[in-house]
Parts: C-alpha cells; structure tokens; sequence
C-alpha cells in the first residue's frame, strides 16, 4: 500500500509561520457572521469556525484534539474567542453538536458526503488511469483529484490506499491476462520451452535468456551477437505488448529477472507468460544496447592501437626522417653554391645521386603519416575483428535519424563486397544506354562524398576529388566505414532498430502539436522569451551587460591579471578558522557518544522507518517474519560490502542464502531510492543543515570503484587507474546526497550532471549545480540554461576555453585580449531555438533523460544542426559564466566550498564501503547499481544520525553556558567517522530504545544571531 507521504493527501504540518496562519486559517467576515448565527455558546463558536477552516484546507474533517494548538490559538484570537482545554473538545465531540456542524459546513462549502456514489467515482477515476499509471500513489492522487472536482469530501487516506491497492492489483490481473490472451498456440510454447532443461544443457533457456554481457573483449562480443542470434528465435508473442506502457514492461521484467525456472513454473499461467515476454522484449533490447555500446568500444580500442602503431612507426623511421633532414640540409647548401646555374645544377645532382626514386618514395611514406595521421595502421588491429563486425551488421539494424543516408548506403555497399579478397573494388557500373558501342553511362554505385579527407588518399588512387574513383582500397574503406559507424552511433545520426540507449531519440520527443501547447507556459516558468528574435537579443544583451561589468571591475580585481592574453587567477586564500571552533570541535569529539554501524542503522529505522518501502517484488513471494531486522542485515551487508558470508558470520542470525534471497526477491533500485529520498525529507526538517546551505545549491562528482574486468560497465581509467566504474553524486550543499549514478569510466561525467532533475524528488530540489572539469562542456551549458539550471563548475585550465563577444564590434579596455575572434553564429541560435526548447520540454516531461541527449551532443555530427545550436547557445552561456567568475571572488569561494563538499562525501561514502577491499564483486551491471544505491543510503543515514547526534551535542554546549555564532556552526560538517565502529561482532538488538527524535532542538542560545 502507498504510505501517505507518497501521495498529494492533504495532512497538517506540525509547525507554521505566522504569514501561514494569516493567509490559510483567517476566517472572513462573512464565515465569522454565518459561525455566530448557527452556534450557541463559545466552544460550539470556535468549533465551527475550526473545522470549517480545516475542512477549506485539507478537504476532509480533522477531530480538534488533532488540530495544532496553534492554529487554535490563531482562530481564536481573529473570532475573539477564549480557547478552551482539551476536556471541552471531548465533550463537544461526544455530542451531537460535532456531527451537526459537519453537515452544516458540508452545505456552506458546497461539498458531497463520501458516499456509496462517492466511492465509485473514486473506483472509476483510479481504474481508468489503472494501465496508464505505475505506482498506486498515482491512482490515489487521481482520484483525490476527481473527488475534488466533483465536489466530495476526501475519505480517510487508508480508504483510498486500499481501493489503490486493490486496483492496482486487478489491473495488473487483466494486464496479464490481456498479454496471455494475445499470444498464439507457437508463442505459448515457445514461453513453455524456456523452462525446460535439455540434454545438451543443465541449465534451461531462461537461465541463458538473463546472463549479462562480459567485458568488452573480441570473444565477448562475439559471444554477445551470438546470443543475439539466439535471442532472436526465442522473442515471439512481442506484439502482444503493443500499447502497454514501457515503465509497466520494466516492472515485469524485473519480477521476473529475480525468478528461477521453477518458481516461474509455480507462477499462475498468464502471468507466467506476461512476465517471460516482458522479460523476452527487455533483453532482447539490452543486448542490442550491449552490441552498439561493445562495437563502439571494440572500433575506440583499434584506433587507439592504431595511434600506438604510429608513434612505434615514427621511432623505427627515425633514422630514415634523420637522413632526410639531412639531404634537405646538404641540398639547400648545393643550392646556395656560388657560381653558374651549370654548376649549381652538378653540385644538386652530387647530392642526390641514384638516389631520386627513393628520396621520392620516403618522402611520400613520411608524408602519408603527417599530422598524427595514423590511419593506415588501422587495418592490422581491424582485420581480426573482421568477421565478427560483419556479423553485427547482419544481426542488427542500422538506420538513419535524418534525410541523409549516405552511411546506410555505404553499410550496404560494404556487405556487398563480405567477400571480396580483392584490394580494390568498383565504384562505378557501366550501364549501356543503347545499341552501339560507345552509348554506355558510368552509374555510382556508393557516394563517397561523405569520406573525410584525412582518409581520401588512403581509400583513392586519386589525390585529388574532383571526380568519383573507379574503383577503392577495400580495407581502407572498410575501417573507414566501421569508424564512421562508430561516431554516428554516439553522435545519434544512427540508430539500431530495437535498441533502447541507440534508439532514435527524436522519436521519444514530445510532438510539435504538444510543443505548440506548452512552449508559452514553459518559457514563461524559466522565464525565457518564446520568441526566436526577443530571445536572441535577450541574452545578447546579457552577455554584453555581464562583459561590461567585468570590464569596469577589472582595474579593482586585484585577484586576476592578464599575461599573454591570458587571464590568471591567484588562488584563493583560504580562510581562517573562526574563534571557538577548535573548542567546540573538541567538545564534540568527546562527548558524541561511540556507535557501531548497525546500531546507527537500526536507529535510523527505529525513527524513520524506511525498511517500509522493502517488500516482496513478486506477488507469488510471502511476506517475511522480522522483516525489518532482515531487511537492516540486507542493507548492512552490501551498503558495507560484507558480503553474504562474511554477515552471516558476523551476526550468526542469517544464512547467507537468506541475505541474498532477499536482497534478490525483496529489494529493487527503486525502493531504495524511495528509502533515500524519505531519509532526505527526514534530514531536511534539521535546524542545523539550515546553517550549511540553502539547499538551492548542488555539487556532481564523480569517484572510482573498483570492479572486475569481466563486465561490459568496467572501463580502465586514465586518471584513477585501475579497472572500475564511477559512481557521481549530486552532493546538497547541505551536506547529504541527493542522487547517485552508475556509470563507465571512459564516458564525459558531465553527461549525467542533469539527470538529477528526473531522478531526485525529494523536498530538496537545487536550481544551481556545480562541478568540475568534466560536469561541463558548452552543450550541457545550453541545454542548463534551457531547464533553469544555472550550472556553475569549477574549470580547470578553463583559459584555454574561448571567450566570444556579444558582437563583432564589441571593445573592452580591459579584457578585450581575452575574447576569441571567432564570432557567435546568433541566426543558428534563433533559427533552432524551437528545436531546442522542444528538448528541454521533452525533459521537463519524462519523455527523455538529459544524459541521452547530452550523450548524442556530446559528439560532433556534421549533420546534427541541433548539436551545432546547442554548441552556439553554450558558447554564450558559458562565457557569460567565465566573466562572472573571473569578476566576483565570492562566487569562485562558493564554486570551491562546493566541489569541496562533494570531494569530501565522496570519502565519506568509501570509508562506509570498507568490506571486500573496497571492491564490487558483482559482474551484473544491475547488481553493481544496486550497491550504490545501498552505500548511498548507508551513506545517508550516517549522515541524518550524526546531524541528530550534533544537535544534541550543541544543545547541551548551550545549557552550560558555552557560546558561539553562526559562522562556527557552518563550519562543521556531518561527515563524522571518529565515533563510529566499523569492525567486530554485530547484533540487532530488538530491544534497543533509541532517543527520541526531535528536529527542532534549540542549537543557540537566545539572543544570538539565527538564520532569517
């Protein structure tokens, strides 16, 4: 059942402002006049006016022993009112006096009782929106919603968490039962056949259908388009899919990932068969998501070879490079010869010799490899993965996202020469045009005009493209072909027929009918113009206001120079520690009272109770016994790595086959983040993280795990070393961790530092993110910039960057050298400014995640305009921000303080990972995601306990008397370890009585300065 947090129920809050108070529960004249009218006597008065103000509120009656003191208190004095003890409200209650006015408050506001009328309404709006909807918290907002309209009462919560509950179970019987029918006699077979063991095999199909893809070696992928191969006989029934929703398909799928052959044996038929297709269509797409992620991975690793191959070239023929350097010498001093042009003629001749064929034929080897082009050592590393890239191309489905389809025309001219030995082959056909000799056409049959010309004079006999080559290098071409497959997967000019992450992603983009709708309501919200021209000038203008102000400053910042048209920055001076912190860190260090980690759990739990969000995936699973003393050893054993044995050992009341089942059965990514994000809330009502941040600040880093090899997600990292994958947080700057990810080291993190708006819904929601080197580029400035972003990292080497003026005519007197000449092309930015924001709207409404988008803008496309736009309008953003930063010294301590936070939580989520060496000994990409999410929430609630345990601590500072002000309180930090054990014998004891949880403990003393 969905707990009312989930939900949009109307409830009370324990404490509100006094502008609340005046704005929400003042009653009107009018409600006053009709209050004295239809009551006798002064608790009956305040009575009607009390529940009458609720009822305006929340929608429903609420018993006045429940109500807030103060917002009694508030009627009260506005009705002038004596309040009453709580005795006078029981007796009014008990009387008929309480049910009274319930119905004369339900006749003034016009609203229904809940009734047996009413209930269908609620059943009707929840079952319509049933196949639509993927939580029962949805179906509960969309019936409070149609109650509301309909002018009903709202029941009590449990009532529709319960008619929630039930629907959403028996849509999920007609969903099976739907998919069920739709499936022929082959298909139900086909299902039935996966569950069977064979003679050649112990294991039966369905355990092949899960495996996850190795690490991206030539025998894995070959591996992997044989399982393709495979998979494809197996994927029948798909079309009974058809209108199903894809978060629904996931959902089944991942039931039915956790469940053996024989427990799906045990499953009820139609849902037996509706999760195995589910799960049929999910892998069939991952591992079509495998090929292209692997393909691409296989073509990178051959180029890098080849860039090695060069630099071995280049040191072999150094000696030959020597001896042509020394000719040329020799030469022009031939030249230089004095006497006639006879004489000069000999001594050039002396020089050179016999040796004119050969000079000649090593100049032109040297030549072919100038400029780091190493190209034609591809071939070598290519030719051993040959076949096996020819087999991917018949096994998937390569098509164009756009009007150009040279690339597909090329792939088909490719395979029509698989076979060919030959080193050249045609390009052109002679086709006769009539009965004599010399009427015959030359016909293309392949475009070349797509080949760059770094790899022309490689594919061509002719140097020079005036007209198409009869004929081309076979190898050369093929390598050409493969590489420029490569760059149009990434870039999103290709895409794979029935891939998710190489899908055409303008097909997952909201339509223009939708864009037409909602662009005025969306740009009127990022407070952005809507019109091409007005928002080009707009931020024209802002880029020349900012350049003007930093210009003007310049002569006062003493803390940025300019030295050879660059600007340098003195770094910071770090500052001093304010008065009374070391003696108030050293109060805290010896009175936080020592806490082993389980423990610390079982705390969190005890006041927060987010082990609620753990349950069976499968209905088919029965509930646990001690489920949350089971789900507390889960989430100890791999948010510390442990393991299943080695917690089993150390508590003694689990068998490591029970920890597994449940974190297998019972634990998914999503209520983990559900857990997360209620720990966040939690956290949020603190007084003391007030004193670190707003919360309107965000920080994206990125930190290495060690991984084995053998997985696709494992990459060796260039700057960590190693083998791994790198977990990124978005860290609040108030310390606690808003979201996690799970991603491969060789791609751009900044990739994913926009994620967050789709992931994190938690109470803490920043609008300004920072990060470093790789959270930016100009791409994800722009599209930042469009989603009301205000992205603000910290560049390294970011002089190297260029700066562009508003317009070409724009002149500073102080930082003028800093601008690049090249101007901003502000017609592509208007003309595309539609297409842009169309992405951005598509965000804004789940269609697509920013990682998808920036993954397909973060590669060059020549064909790609949306990329181009995108690179102009972050060119813009970005430079505006660079100005800024150089300008304010304040912001530069700000961007600092906040990566540090990030740097800081990212050692801080290690030191809780400290079983197995700190490495994540999962190879299934979805399990090592799932650890992360249980480190994260580890992580977390640490972080809430030691915030609790500090509150405390300050508290009692106070009481004796001690003092200190704001500036030292926001110099402290969560990320205590000190008093925390790791190691030793563990128990849960379930007798534990934590504190009482309090979040609103006074930390200062009156009278000293607070936030305001």
């Amino acid at each position: 059942m969905p707990s009312v947090r989930e939900t949009a129920y109307p409830r009370l809050k324990s404490s509100y402002s006094q502008k609340e108070l005046n704005e929400i529960y003042t009653p009107t004249p009018e409600e006053l006049i009709w209050a004295e009218q239809n009551t006798r006597g002064d608790v009956a008065h305040l009575g009607l006016l009390v529940l009458l103000k609720i009822s305006q509120r929340l929608g429903y009656f609420v018993p006045l022993t429940e109500i807030p003191e103060v917002i009694m208190d508030h009627i009260a004095q506005c009705a002038g009112i004596p309040l009453r003890s709580s005795d006078g409200w029981n007796k009014y209650h008990a009387s008929g006096t309480h049910k009274r006015h319930r119905a004369l408050i339900r006749d003034y506001l016009g609203i229904r009782f809940f009734d047996r009328e009413a209930r269908q309404i609620m059943v009707n709006a929840m079952a319509e929106v049933a196949l639509v909807k993927d939580e029962p918290a949805d179906l509960v907002n969309v019936a409070m919603e149609k109650l509301i309209q309909q002018n009903v009462e709202l029941p009590a919560f449990n009532t529709l968490a319960e008619a929630a509950r039930h629907i959403y179970a028996q849509s999920y019987r007609e969903l099976y039962h739907n998919i069920s029918q739709s499936l022929d006699t082959d298909a139900i077979k086909a299902v039935d056949d996966l569950f069977q063991t064979t003679a050649q095999s112990p294991y039966t199909p369905w355990h092949r259908i899960k495996q996850d893809a190795g690490n991206p070696t030539l025998t894995h992928l070959k591996d992997l388009v044989s399982h393709d191969r495979w998979l494809s006989t197996k994927t029948t029934g798909l079309q009974a899919l058809q209108g199903v929703s894809m978060r629904k398909i996931k959902q089944m799928a991942a039931e039915a990932k956790t469940l053996d052959a024989a427990r799906m044996l045990e499953m009820e038929p139609n849902k037996r068969y509706a999760l195995a297709i589910a799960l049929l269509f999910v892998q069939s797409t991952t591992v079509k998501d495998n090929i292209g992620e692997m393909l691409i991975k296989r073509m990178m690793r051959i180029h890098t070879k080849g860039k090695q191959s060069l630099e071995q070239y280049r040191s072999q023929q150094q000696k030959r490079t020597d001896e042509l350097v020394a000719t040329l010498r020799d030469f022009l001093t031939a030249y230089q010869t004095e006497g006639s042009a006879e004489e000069r003629v000999e001594a050039l001749k002396n020089v050179i010799g016999d040796r004119t064929a050969t000079l000649l034929e090593d100049c032109e080897s040297h030549l072919g490899y100038a400029g780091n082009n190493y190209y034609p050592f591809l071939w070598r590393h290519y030719k051993s993965h040959r076949a096996t890239l020819f087999k991917i191309l018949h096994s998937i489905r390569l098509r164009s996202t756009s009007q150009d389809t040279l690339m597909e025309q090329a792939i088909t001219f490719l395979q029509s020469h698989q076979h060919s030995r030959a080193d050249w082959v045609p390009t052109v056909q002679m086709v006769k045009k009539g009965s004599g000799k010399d009427e015959s056409e030359r016909v293309p049959l392949v475009d070349l005009s797509w080949v760059p010309d770094s790899w022309w004079r490689w594919i061509s006999p002719q140097r020079k493209r005036k007209s198409m080559p009869e004929e081309i290098n076979r190898r050369h071409f093929e390598v050409c072909v493969f590489t420029h497959v490569m760059r149009e997967l990434k870039s999103g000019d290709l895409c794979i027929e029935g891939s998710e992450k190489y899908a055409d992603y303008r097909e997952q983009l909201i339509s223009w009918e939708e864009y037409e709708q909602g662009v005025e309501a969306f740009c009127d919200q990022a407070g952005l113009p809507s019109n091409r021209s007005s928002f080009g000038e707009c931020i024209r203008s802002d880029l020349a206001r900012v350049a003007n102000d930093t210009d003007l400053s310049f002569p006062q910042n003493k803390q940025v120079r300019i030295e050879n048209g660059q600007a340098v920055v003195t770094k910071l001076k770090a500052k001093s520690a304010p008065e009374g912190l070391k003696a108030l860190e050293r109060y805290i260090a010896d009175n936080l009272e020592p806490i082993n980690i389980l423990d610390m759990l079982a705390d969190t739990e005890y006041w927060l109770n987010w082990t609620r969000f753990f349950g069976p995936i499968s209905g088919h699973d029965a509930k646990l016994e001690d489920p949350d003393q089971r789900y507390l050893t889960t989430v100890f054993c791999y948010g510390c790595n442990l393991g299943p044995t080695q917690t089993a050992r150390s508590l003694g009341t689990m068998d490591r086959k029970q920890i597994a089942w449940i974190n297998q059965r019972h634990v998914t990514e999503e209520n983990l983040e559900e857990a997360i994000r209620y720990v966040l809330n939690s956290y949020n009502k603190f007084l003391l993280p007030k004193y670190w941040g707003t919360g309107e600040r965000a920080s994206a880093d990125g930190t290495k795990w060690d991984l084995y090899e053998q997985n696709l997600l494992s990459e060796y990292h260039i700057r960590y070393g190693g083998y791994g994958g790198i977990g990124y947080y978005h860290v609040s700057d108030t310390y606690i961790a808003l979201f996690s990810h799970f991603i491969p080291c060789g791609v751009w993190e900044g990739i994913y530092i926009l994620d967050i708006l789709i992931h994190n819904k938690s109470d803490i929601q920043p609008d300004i993110l920072h990060a470093d080197t790789q959270g930016q580029s100009a791409p994800i400035f722009g599209l930042s910039f469009l989603l009301g972003i205000e992205l603000m990292p910290r560049i390294r080497n970011w002089h190297d960057l260029d700066l562009y003026r508003p317009s070409k005519d724009a002149k500073y007197q102080h930082i003028d050298e800093l601008f690049s000449s090249a101007p901003i092309d502000w017609e592509l930015i208007e003309t595309h400014l539609p297409d842009m924001l169309r992405v951005a709207m598509s965000i804004k409404a789940g269609r697509i995640t920013p990682s998808t988008i920036l993954n397909k803008l973060g590669t060059y496309s020549r064909k790609n305009r949306l990329y181009q736009a995108f690179q102009a309008l972050g060119n813009v953003i970005r430079t505006r921000f660079l100005l800024k930063y150089l300008a304010d010294e304040e912001l530069r301590r700000t961007i600092q303080e906040a990566t540090n936070k990030s740097e800081a939580f990212n050692g801080f989520t290690k030191w809780m990972f400290f079983g197995g060496d700190g490495m994540i000994g999962e190879n299934d990409r979805e399990k090592q995601r799932k650890i992360i999410k249980y480190n994260h929430l580890v992580s977390n609630c640490l972080i809430f306990y030691n915030v609790f345990a500090l509150s405390r601590v300050l508290h009692d500072y106070t009481l004796q008397g001690n003092s200190y002000d704001e500036e030292v309180i926001s110099d402290l930090s969560p990320y205590l370890t000190a008093h925390v054990n790791r190691f030793g014998k563990y128990r849960i004891d379930p007798n534990r009585q934590p504190p009482e949880l309090a979040f609103d403990v006074p930390i200062v003393q009156e009278g000293t300065p607070t936030l305001s």
